[in-house]
């Protein structure tokens, strides 16, 4: 019988030409087979290893089977090994007592029937390869239990850094609030003034560097602007409520109207189906995503923006699509990121925390986000809702406590670039 781990076992006979007999007959079970030409060596390998079952020759000069078999008996690691006798006188009651008592769980009479002898053997062997495949999914379960323990252990130190990280976001949160808004909120006053009394003095050169300078000023106001609105999508609860989602995004559309009076756009908007979510951020999602339509689509003499709905198995798939002027698809996993642009400033306005907002956003609601585009060929960008899926409240603090390190590179690389060439 073929199995992928073997057991022992092991035949006792003072007969060489026994041992050789009994090793023909259970060979065909594939097993490991063991020979002991006494007791003492049957002793001796007891001691060396364990067998799922002992065939043991009752008749051996120096030490019978049965003083063998009580011998066995006595250590507690073989005591529940079973034992089959081998006889080739007649068996008394007397003989059967006393080997029933040393431990025997059968007697069979020499010469053996090999079949008898070898089915017998089988089952003890098939009960010794449950015993082992039961001991290895316990001792299994024990390293995937420890496993988990070291994993709960690493979770729940993650959880303490991520508090001490949200604890220290909502510090630099403070600190944006007032010690970098503040001698913004001087430089913008001294901007204004000096447009109203000096610009008139300046050259041409000046008048530029001085447009560079209320710029920044400008840009780092809508930084510090972004980040915290970011932070604070992580932390606010979520109330959710059924959404009509078509009626949100014509009415989102119609605001925009007012700043769209010399483009030539046209929207089609497919049956986008209701779902159930947070209203104010959700807003923010469409907001952003038919934000992004419009503004990349500038160029185009007439931009095409469609919007549409399918359902797929226990979700929705919402998509924004657009002719715009796209983006290379290698990059389409930076688009989600933290102040990630793909187009410069100069070309489009934005600080690349739009689409951000809506990933944490629809994460928080148990989605996904993705994008596909070709260069000058228009984008589309996807997001998914839940059908039935419970949202999920907990905010993701480590996505939101990086973001603080995002932003101070920001500033650096705004600062860096917003100093004039001499």
């Amino acid at each position: 019988m073929a199995s992928e781990q073997k057991v022992n076992i092991l035949m006792v006979d003072d007969e060489p030409a026994n041992l050789e007999a009994l090793e023909a007959i259970l060979d065909p079970l594939g097993q490991t087979l063991y020979r002991a030409n006494s007791g003492i060596e049957a002793l001796r390998a007891v001691l060396d290893r364990d067998y799922a079952v002992i065939l043991l020759d009752v008749q051996m000069p120096d030490l019978s089977g049965i003083e063998t078999a009580a011998l066995i008996r006595e250590r507690e690691r073989s005591r529940t090994t079973p034992i089959i006798f081998l006889t080739g006188v007649v068996k008394t009651s007397e003989m059967i007592f006393k080997g029933y008592s040393a431990g025997a769980v059968d007697y069979l009479m020499k010469p053996v029937v090999s079949g008898i002898l070898r089915a017998k053997v089988e089952v003890f062997v098939e009960l010794a390869m449950a015993r082992l495949r039961l001991q290895n999914e316990v001792a299994e379960r024990a390293r995937i239990g420890a496993e988990i323990a070291k994993l709960n252990m690493a979770l729940e130190q993650r959880n303490e850094d991520l508090i001490a990280a949200n604890e220290d976001l909502e510090a630099f949160g403070h600190s944006v609030s007032h010690d970098l808004r503040m001698p913004l909120r001087h430089i913008h006053a001294y901007i204004s003034m000096l447009e109203t009394t000096a610009i008139t003095k300046l050259d041409k050169e000046e008048t530029r560097q001085f447009g560079v300078i209320r710029d920044a000023a400008r840009r780092m106001s809508q930084l510090i602007d972004d980040l915290l609105a970011f932070s604070r999508i992580g932390r606010a609860d979520l109330k959710t409520t059924r959404i009509d989602n078509e009626a949100l995004v014509q009415q989102i559309i119609t605001d925009m109207q007012t700043d769209l009076k010399d483009r030539h756009i046209v929207w089609t908007i497919g049956s986008l189906p209701a779902i159930s979510a947070d209203v104010n951020l959700m807003r923010q999602v469409w907001e952003n995503l038919l934000g992004n339509a419009v503004k990349y689509t500038r160029t185009r003499a007439q931009a095409d923006i469609s919007v549409g709905a399918v359902t797929q198995d226990d979700e929705v798939i919402f998509s924004v699509a657009d002719n715009g002027v796209g983006f290379d698809p290698a990059y389409a996993d930076r688009l989600f990121g933290v102040f990630q642009r793909l187009h410069s400033e100069k070309q489009f306005e934005g600080t690349g925390v739009g689409l951000a907002n809506v990933r944490r956003i629809v994460q928080r609601h148990g989605g996904r986000t993705w994008a596909d585009a070709k260069l000058n060929e228009g984008a589309t960008f996807y997001f998914s809702l839940p059908l039935r899926r419970p949202i999920r409240a907990s905010s993701e603090r480590g996505e939101v406590a990086d973001a603080a390190s995002d932003f101070a590179r920001s500033l650096q690389t705004q600062t860096r670039s917003d100093v004039p060439k001499q």
